[in-house]
């Protein structure tokens, strides 16, 4: 039987991040071939090769990645660029109807991240935002128990999330991040929020600082929000980039019938009353091990389902956008109703 040929991968983007998820794409049993890369950074470029163990073509002008895209014959487009300029590579990719895999956030600003989904919906190709939480055991088996019923009804939920983190390189630039520590690291939580309990961001409101350790920096370190979610449940999400050293993190969902947390990789539920229990927790069989194992499948057509579609980008993007207005406008409440009327959406758009 004839081996299908390698699907052929082009970046954008190679930074720490971007080069783990093209060699965890470029070592996959289904034939990724990386062809092509670009990044305003040579060094970059010369570090994947190293990687790679073989040359790719490469493009360093900060326009480059429509060279690429137009030249270097790809099928699918990885995009691990600063949040910023996510929206013009991803939308080039569409246009040109490659498969796309984008760092996560997915595109800033709820009415971008929408025209987006909608553009890729049009082409038919495959497009995944890199949450790798969705594959990770504990959130998985979390999901299912919320959705199955085990807690009850959502009413309430504590989210934190805590590390030292200055804004290296562009991360710290405002023109580049889009929000800071809330929309770097913090994304991922507002992301499982809203999946593990596949609900809708509702309002927020609360305050954002920019202080780390000794002096402000440009932009968003520490921010503390009230969040309200589509069925009426409440809760925290305290979202800390000046912590000393280290990396911590607490999620707690409470429902009409119990609690759920977790223990490092151990998933705990309590009923109301009752003693807290440890459930076991594996990925279900046949289920993808992280974001670029799925996306390689689905391009095979090795599997049907796609873990993290566009549409949770958009969701996070709607929670993040009332988050940052309401820091910015002294902790008034936000509604996700009005962020999705200004940008001419409605609750429907991202249902």
């Amino acid at each position: 039987m004839a081996t299908k040929a390698p699907i052929r991968f082009g970046a954008i983007g190679c930074g720490g991040a971007g080069t783990d998820r093209i060699m965890q794409l470029a070592k996959h049993a289904m034939g990724v071939q990386v062809v092509a890369a670009v990044d305003i950074n040579p060094d970059r470029l010369d570090n994947l090769e190293k990687r790679l163990g073989y040359g790719v073509t490469r493009y360093t002008g900060p326009e480059d990645y429509r060279r690429m895209i137009d030249e270097a014959g790809v099928d699918a487009v990885g995009i691990f660029t600063p949040h910023l300029l996510h929206y013009d590579h991803v939308k080039y990719a569409l246009q040109q109807k490659k498969h796309v895999l984008i760092e996560k956030p997915m595109v800033c600003g709820t009415a971008k991240a929408v025209e987006i989904t909608r553009l890729l919906e049009s082409t038919g190709k495959v497009g995944i935002v890199h949450y790798q939480r969705h594959y990770e055991p504990k959130f998985v088996k979390a999901r299912e128990l919320i959705l199955k019923g085990a807690i009850g009804e959502v009413t309430n939920f504590y989210v934190y999330m805590a590390q030292d983190w200055a804004g290296r390189e562009w991360r710290s630039d405002p023109a580049l991040s889009g929000g800071g520590q809330l929309n770097d690291s913090g994304s991922h939580y507002q992301d499982i929020l809203l999946w593990m309990t596949d609900l809708l961001p509702k309002s927020a409101e609360g305050f954002a600082d920019c202080w780390h350790h000794d002096g402000p920096r440009q932009v968003e370190i520490d921010s503390m929000h009230h969040i309200e979610l589509s069925n009426g449940a409440h809760g925290r999400m305290i979202i800390v980039g000046d912590i000393l050293g280290g990396f911590q993190d607490d999620v707690r969902i409470r429902g009409t019938k119990g609690d759920l947390m977790f223990y490092g990789n151990k998933v705990l539920m309590r009923p109301h009353g009752g003693d807290i229990q440890e459930v076991p927790c594996s990925l279900p069989k046949g289920y993808p091990i992280s974001p670029c194992d799925n996306f390689v499948k689905l391009i095979r057509g090795r599997c049907r389902q796609n873990r993290v579609p566009f549409l949770f980008g958009v969701r996070v993007a709607l929670l993040t956008e009332a988050m940052l207005q309401s820091a910015h406008q002294k902790g008034t409440r936000i509604l996700c109703s009005e962020v999705l009327k200004k940008a001419k959406l409605a609750l429907k758009d991202i249902a």
